[in-house]
């Protein structure tokens, strides 16, 4: 069954065309990935099908019962009219309306006579139908309340909210109070709990953790609905989706299989199109000799009819080259390090890390890097992995442990947020006074990262926060570093970006330390990898291997209802920091702990349990950040008083100051005995 048939449908805006003849059909139970760069029209789409715009030309045809939602990638503000977040106004209403209707029934609503008329002359009919009227209205009201599940909506909501990470406390929050991300994250879960033969995803996973994609991963699976998403998470899109659609110079191209499935297929195209493009080149040649041979023996006829053959095969070219990928605008290359020796030598070495804020992050942390070794750092939100980072970098101190470097490497790294000192210079200005070159050179430079004529001249406080990572990774590189680390690289990227940046990091000389939640990029870029298992921090192999460990383990916690982790006191003293040039070999150290055996229940059971343990965490933290609040309001205020010259206190101060003590000594007994049991 079609729910949505298109017919060469295009779209221009300010006259440019942005969609061009495009027709496509979206089937019951489709799964669709829809891909494209940034602008290429995805959601411009979406928007169509939708019906929130028409297009230019051509049609859409709808499936007349269809019922389609749509998931903006920014939702509009949620109206709660002041309603608890769990609750749903329009249930709350419709129950009203069905408290009233009750009363009417009831006898309460039974209209009186009018006036100077007697009761008795009243018009029994109109009565009657009115009645009829109410029960109608009640009959149909009851069962959309029940049909759309009104009933058990808050139970279900919350376990939505749970699975996305959302804490008990944080959904008895004001929804004004919560973060963009949260806020995000409650629309998404309201989302998915609305009626719909058609879902409609603007990037759902922007705002999401590992656990909070396995778990969004997981539900769709479960969903019976066709589905269209529009994701930038390629591994996402394997998982979820069975076809993609691709949006591609202005063209729509339909792809049977999962995101990799369609890479392969595109692929066959572009070499089978490239093919036809060389024949056609060959036909066009011999044609045009045959035209002039024509035109030397004055056959004029045949040299007329011969010239319209030539200027129908070139039209047929330049059709088939516009379907060709338009070229890139951006390819990124890394400049050799400046040692490249042995590829093999060992450059860093870490033996025993350990942090503990306040609770333990990670302890005995010990690996070997190689200078070609390409390693990803993965883990969920809050565990460490940009900490463990800027430790090997130099930038934090660990509580425990040391460090050795190996013949001095030049270290680069680009965390998540980019800053640059002056705002105010243009892209060429601030390349031109890091890397002094000539200009051709700086601008060759730039060109490779997408920097071209007027994109030079904007200001920095002008570039989005995908060009800042650019320009940041090109100054960058010119350092020529022997150790590159990228915290969380692909934030701000499109797909295709990403593919070349994985392509030049595969083709880069030096060592690769990444911090990323992109699986798809994990699995191309790097070589292994180096996972968070509560407080341990473990070598891998592969991602799959680590998540499989990851989920064995919170499965266990959560059955056994045992902390992830305990407060166990770290001494102390700092982790040491030195260099040496001696050349040595190594491997990751043997870390302790081993992997939890498999617990033997449902997906839906294991479901549920990775989204309590979620619950859970999330609690944790918020309690804990309660308690830390307190705790530095009231100690603030003692040294307020403590500072304070003594004789302008009152002994009512003194009785304030006693149950501050008090308080903050219990808060204190409070604080570490959650910790001590970390979720």
């Amino acid at each position: 069954m079609s729910f949505v048939q298109a017919h060469n449908l295009s779209k221009s805006y300010q006259g440019k065309e942005i969609l061009s003849d495009l027709s496509f059909a979206v089937e019951a139970g489709d799964r669709i990935g829809l891909v494209g760069q940034n602008g290429s029209g995805k959601t411009t789409l979406l928007h169509l099908i939708s019906g929130r715009i028409k297009p230019d030309s051509g049609e859409i045809l709808r499936s007349q019962s269809l019922v389609m939602s749509y998931l903006e990638q920014r939702p509009l503000a949620y109206d709660h009219g002041g309603y608890p977040l769990l609750e749903n106004p329009r249930f709350i209403r419709m129950e009203k309306r069905l408290r009233e209707l009750e009363a009417l029934m009831a006898g309460g609503g039974a209209p009186s006579a009018a006036p100077g008329v007697p009761a008795e002359s009243s018009i029994a009919g109109a009565e009657r139908a009115e009645d009829d009227a109410i029960m109608r209205e009640y009959s149909l009201l009851q069962e959309q309340y029940e049909n759309e599940g009104a009933f058990d909506y808050s139970a279900r909501l919350a376990r939505n909210l749970a699975g996305l990470g959302l804490s008990d406390s944080q959904m008895r929050q004001p929804y004004d109070t919560l973060s963009g991300g949260e806020q995000m994250r409650v629309s998404l879960g309201r989302f998915l709990l609305e009626p719909s033969d058609l879902m409609l995803f603007d990037e759902p996973t922007n705002h999401l953790d590992l656990d909070g994609l396995e778990w969004l991963q997981e539900y769709l699976h479960s969903k019976r609905s066709a589905m269209i998403i529009v994701s930038h998470d390629r591994w996402f899109l394997d998982q979820v989706c069975e076809k993609i659609f691709e949006l591609e110079n202005r063209k729509l191209y339909t792809y049977q299989g999962n995101y990799t499935k369609s890479r392969e297929l595109k692929r066959e195209r572009d070499a089978l199109l490239g093919k036809t493009l060389d024949r056609l080149r060959e036909k066009i040649a011999r044609e045009q000799e045959v035209t002039q041979t024509m035109l030397s023996h004055r056959k004029m006829s045949s040299y007329h009819s011969r010239e319209k053959v030539v200027r129908k095969l070139k039209n047929e070219l330049d059709e088939l080259r516009r379907q060709k990928n338009p070229a890139r605008k951006m390819v990124f290359s890394f400049l050799p390090p400046a040692n490249r020796a042995d590829a093999n030598r060992v450059i860093l070495e870490t033996e025993n890390l350990a942090v503990a804020y306040d609770r333990p992050l990670f302890s005995g942390v010990s690996l070997t890097l190689k200078a070609s070794d390409k390693i990803a750092i993965v883990g969920a939100n809050g565990c460490g992995k940009t900490t463990l980072m800027r430790i090997m970098t130099g930038r934090s101190e660990a509580d425990e442990g040391s460090i050795r470097l190996f013949g001095d490497p030049a270290i680069a790294l680009m965390g998540q947020m980019v800053a640059f000192e002056d705002d105010s210079l243009t892209v060429y200005e601030y390349l031109s006074a890091a890397h002094p070159d000539t200009e051709t050179a700086i601008r060759n430079r730039l060109a490779q990262f997408g920097f071209r004529e007027e994109a030079m001249v904007k200001k920095l406080s002008a570039l989005s926060g995908g060009e800042r990572h650019r320009l940041y990774l090109c100054a960058l590189l010119e350092q020529h570093p022997d150790i590159l680390f990228l915290d969380e690289p692909t934030n701000h990227l499109d797909i295709e970006s990403r593919q070349l940046l994985e392509e030049a990091l595969r083709e880069f000389a030096g060592a690769v330390v990444t911090v990323s939640h992109d699986r798809y990029f994990i699995q191309s870029a790097a070589n292994s990898v180096l996972g968070f298992i509560g407080t341990e921090v473990r070598p891998f192999d592969t991602y799959e291997e680590w998540f499989a460990c990851r989920r064995r383990f919170l499965e266990e916690q959560s059955s056994s209802g045992t902390g992830i982790g305990s407060a166990v006191p770290l001494p102390g003293h700092r982790a040491v920091w030195r260099k040496e040039e001696a050349s040595k070999h190594g491997h990751y150290g043997a870390l302790p702990g081993n992997a939890v055996p498999p617990v033997g229940n449902t997906v839906d059971e294991r479901r549920g349990a990775a989204a309590e343990a979620r619950r859970e965490r999330a609690q944790f933290r918020q309690k804990k950040s309660r308690l830390e609040r307190r705790i530095g309001e009231l100690e603030k205020a003692g040294d307020l008083f403590e500072n304070a010259d003594p004789t302008s206190h009152t002994p009512g101060d003194y009785e304030i100051y006693a149950n501050q003590l008090l308080e903050l000594e219990a808060l204190y007994e409070e604080y570490f005995a959650l910790v001590e049991n970390e979720i």
